[in-house]
């Protein structure tokens, strides 16, 4: 059986989150790590700010460290 999760829940939540059945194929019980929607949202908007961020920077002529 192959379960798959949120990696990124418990970073943003405090708490896992279950995705659900993957595949019932075999006995043992297995993870697999993927990104539910709402933590995608949070990511995406994230990553957003950061080059927002760094483009000012750049575009003013003041150079952050990578």
């Amino acid at each position: 059986m192959l379960i798959g999760r949120c990696a990124w829940h418990p970073r943003y939540r405090g708490y896992p989150r279950w995705n659900g059945i993957t595949s019932w194929q075999g006995w043992r019980v297995q993870f697999t790590d993927g990104i539910c929607q709402h933590c995608l949202d949070r990511l995406l908007r994230e990553y957003r700010e950061r080059l927002a961020v760094r483009a000012a920077a750049t575009a003013g002529g003041v150079r952050t460290a990578a």
